[in-house]
């Protein structure tokens, strides 16, 4: 009878040390539960993919003016707000060097031309700033003869997944725009924002101004999303390659070769 009255005494105690027992491993899984969100917050923050868009031109510079009267600056800065909202959805962090119809020349710069060479030299700051992104400018094209049409990659020798980069684009602006056989165009040494870029670095040229049917499909918001998902589609075509080649070395020896010949 004694051991039971003892027993009886200790319960309450018993009791009260199990609750404290589980309240302490409750809140150390909430601690490390909310520790390893945190940690995965800040892995995501590090290894997320920054892109650098660059809508061609703006403000006082209309850029190309298409067949229809409309102005390259607005169609380039259509494509890359659309083409920013995707890559931020998907994760991406986006860079633009501007959001509106402006020049981003330094204050109190007079004079056209040189407003123009402020411009280029704050959106090259702008792109130099993120030395491990990935850098889109996206322009439209204008030749005497509209016969021509088409989109076309422009890329240079800096970095040597620029080619694989064009590569993949301009086969998936083919498939937008049928019977567009264009091959991708070297050009080291010939756009001031491409000649000191080091990082992976595109220029788009989505098509023909002087073309009247491309002058009319990019001056139609719809088109201009198709335009957008499309570079879209090319960058996380690219990365996904990108990953591969790091698993499989030969595929990134394979482009290499195709890019030296």
């Amino acid at each position: 009878m004694a051991n039971i009255q003892i027993l009886k005494n200790k319960i309450p105690f018993i009791i009260t040390l199990f609750c404290c027992v589980t309240v302490a491993a409750l809140a150390a899984s909430v601690r490390a539960g909310d520790e390893a969100r945190a940690a995965a917050a800040a892995a995501e923050k590090v290894t997320k993919q920054v892109i650098v868009l660059d809508a061609g031109h703006g403000g006082l510079d209309s850029g190309c003016v298409a067949v229809n009267g409309a102005y390259e600056k607005d169609i380039n800065l259509d494509i890359v707000k659309d083409l920013g909202a995707l890559l931020t959805f998907a994760g991406y962090d986006v860079v633009y060097t501007r959001t509106d119809d402006v020049s981003i020349h330094d204050s109190g710069v007079e004079g056209v031309r040189n407003q123009k060479i402020s411009d280029m030299e704050n959106r090259l700051e702008i792109v130099k700033s993120y030395p491990d992104s990935v850098f889109i400018s996206v322009h439209q094209n204008l030749y005497t003869k509209p016969e021509y049409f088409g989109a076309q990659m422009f890329y240079t020798t800096n970095n040597s997944a620029n080619f694989r980069l064009a590569r993949i684009m301009q086969e998936l602006f083919a498939q937008l725009q049928p019977g567009n056989d264009r091959e991708v165009k070297l050009i080291d040494n010939g756009l001031y924002l491409f000649k000191e870029t080091e990082q992976p670095a595109l220029l788009i040229e989505c098509g023909f101004l002087s073309n009247p049917e491309d002058a009319a499909n990019l001056s139609s918001p719809e088109y201009r999303r198709k335009v957008a998902f499309t570079i879209y589609s090319g960058l996380e075509k690219y990365f996904g390659e990108e990953v591969r080649s790091k698993e499989n070395p030969e595929i990134g020896e394979t482009e290499t070769i195709l890019y030296m010949q």
